[in-house]
């Protein structure tokens, strides 16, 4: 039996598993719109993270900005944040192959760090999380002065 996340996350100081499971929803809709306005591209979260060994994921709430980056704007947005070349080069080749409809790829910024990730066989698609999205809009629609989740309007 695995630990819970909140004493794991807390050792190894890898948090972005723990975001993206708590936030797939809004991640996949902006796939998904992305995608619908831009073709393929990369989701990038900005995260502003505090001290990850005493967050509960599943009841604090963690302020984010979400974009959605088109192919073509990804090599210039990866190589603002340094990284390795060659690495961009996989990247870019990924985000040509990848399966809108199935995959996302997502950036996770936080503490200084670029995180990357494929997420592929989700339990729920872009295109479904989109749909939930927007059926239940309300529940997402938080006003200014909620102290909500999204800092730019997921």
């Amino acid at each position: 039996m695995r630990p819970p996340t909140s004493v794991w996350q807390g050792y190894s100081g890898y948090w972005q598993s723990a975001f993206i499971r708590e936030y797939l929803l809004p991640i996949g809709h902006a796939a998904w719109q992305g995608y619908l306005t831009q073709w393929r591209g990369l989701v990038s979260c900005d995260v502003d993270v505090v001290d990850v060994s005493t967050l509960d994921w599943h009841i604090d709430l963690v302020e984010y900005g979400i974009q959605y980056i088109p192919k073509a704007e990804i090599q210039d947005y990866l190589e603002v944040h340094n990284l390795d070349m060659d690495f961009v080069h996989r990247l870019m080749e990924a985000a040509m192959t990848y399966q809108p409809g199935q995959d996302i790829l997502v950036a996770i910024l936080g503490n200084g760090q670029v995180d990357i990730n494929w997420l592929q066989n989700l339990a729920i698609s872009p295109p479904d999380c989109y749909h939930e999205m927007r059926s239940r809009h309300s529940e997402f629609a938080l006003a200014p002065s909620s102290g909500g989740r999204c800092k730019d309007g997921c």
